[in-house]
């Protein structure tokens, strides 16, 4: 039977149930937004941590402090932490050897900065039969220096030459490496570092000085701050400037702290001299991080170079280890530079030889240590540097 449809069912109404849990949802946020700013003023920040005390709270709360406080009154003693930051010298061991894949034997004639001159030069380059080489002492330890250098401390206290042979210098360079005589000669140019009596003097503040506020000095000559970053970079930029002139190497001679003895107290104690530095730094200054510090900057600085990078030691306890007195490493040395060279004899360059063969990693122990030898010249060595000396320049 048909449903009859003239009967008409109302449409029954949607109730909106969600709509009260949102009412309450938004409720109780309005709520934590007026309890939390209207409750700050409340809020006391101790060592402890945060508190809400509440005005019927505050007497309490005072009551707890002075029972604390009363504790540690009556002798109970509470840990302070002192926060400490350590710094520890730096470790040269873990530098890996990069220096000495392209070194040649070299045995040269060593000429002192007061006997060179174009002449003395020429004779020097023709008198080489067993040798292939001239080692020119390009700045002694007065300071002065032999060519005409743009350094801004050169010019700025008067160190840079300007005379007769800085000016034929660049020339004489280039005769002699283009082997107009037959033979091209091998050029290095030494400078001293950390001794030089004209930049000490005439400015205090690249000199090493003493705890005593005055310049340090002895019997090599007086010495530059071995930290002082304007002293570094100057070493940096004369060293460029030689290979710009033509030298196929630069050596660093003088990397050494001051060798001083300790000295008798009035209470009969012995104690070494004190020196100040210009650099502050955040471990104990002491000649191995001066430097073997500059050993490694100026090597990384001059890493790009166009020659050979060597340097001395002046230390037989270098060769085996860290010489806290000098601050000389030759083990390091020889891994940052191509050469080390080291003032010695016949009879001891032998057992010398000995103990620096197993530092070095690329090329020959003979042409990478080379021996600096005076009057004698060591036909059984690849390598040597020969320095002339009269009987009485000897004694």
């Amino acid at each position: 039977m048909a449903r009859n449809p003239e009967y008409y069912k109302g449409r029954r109404q949607r109730r909106n149930y969600w709509l009260i849990p949102f009412i309450l949802l938004v409720a109780l946020l309005t709520l934590l937004v007026v309890l939390f700013y209207g409750m700050q003023k409340y809020a006391k920040i101790t060592d402890e941590g945060v508190q809400v005390v509440l005005p019927g709270m505050a007497e309490e709360a005072g009551s707890q402090t002075d029972a604390r406080t009363q504790t540690a009154t009556d002798g109970q003693i509470f840990d302070t932490i002192v926060p400490e930051i350590l710094f520890e010298s730096p470790d040269y061991s873990r530098i890996e050897a990069v220096a000495g894949k392209r070194v040649r034997p070299v045995r040269a004639i060593f000429l002192e900065a007061s006997e060179l001159s174009v002449e003395r030069i020429q004779t020097a380059a023709g008198s080489l039969i067993d040798g292939n080489a001239l080692m020119l002492e390009m700045k002694p330890r007065s300071g002065q220096l032999m060519w005409a250098s743009t350094a801004s401390l050169a010019v700025s206290y008067g160190m840079a030459a300007d005379n007769e042979f800085s000016a034929q210098l660049p020339e004489l360079i280039q005769s002699l490496k283009a082997a107009e005589s037959g033979k091209e000669i091998y050029l290095v140019a030494q400078i001293s570092c950390f001794i030089d009596e004209m930049l000490a003097t005439r400015s205090t503040q690249f000199a090493l000085r003493t705890s005593t506020g005055f310049n340090y000095m002895d019997e090599n000559g007086v010495w530059l701050d071995p930290y002082n970053a304007d002293v570094r970079n100057y070493i940096v930029t004369l060293a460029r400037e030689l290979y710009d002139l033509g030298f196929d190497e630069v050596v660093l001679a003088d990397v050494m702290h001051p060798v001083v003895d300790a000295v008798q107290n009035p209470d009969g104690t012995f104690e070494k001299p004190q020196f100040m530095y210009s650099h502050e730094m955040s471990t104990e200054p002491n000649p191995i991080t001066a430097i073997c510090g500059f050993a490694v900057y100026a090597a990384t600085e001059l890493a790009e170079r166009p020659g050979l990078l060597s340097i001395y030691t002046d230390s037989a306890r270098s060769l085996v280890r860290d010489d806290e007195n000098s601050g000389q490493n030759a083990v390091l040395f020889l891994k940052l530079y191509d050469r080390v060279y080291y003032r010695t004899d016949r009879y001891t360059y032998t057992f010398n030889l000995q103990d620096m063969e197993g530092s070095v990693r690329y090329g020959d122990v003979h042409d990478r240590f080379v021996p600096v030898v005076i009057n004698l010249i060591p036909h059984d060595n690849s390598s040597w540097i020969y320095i002339e000396r009269l009987a009485e320049e000897q004694q």
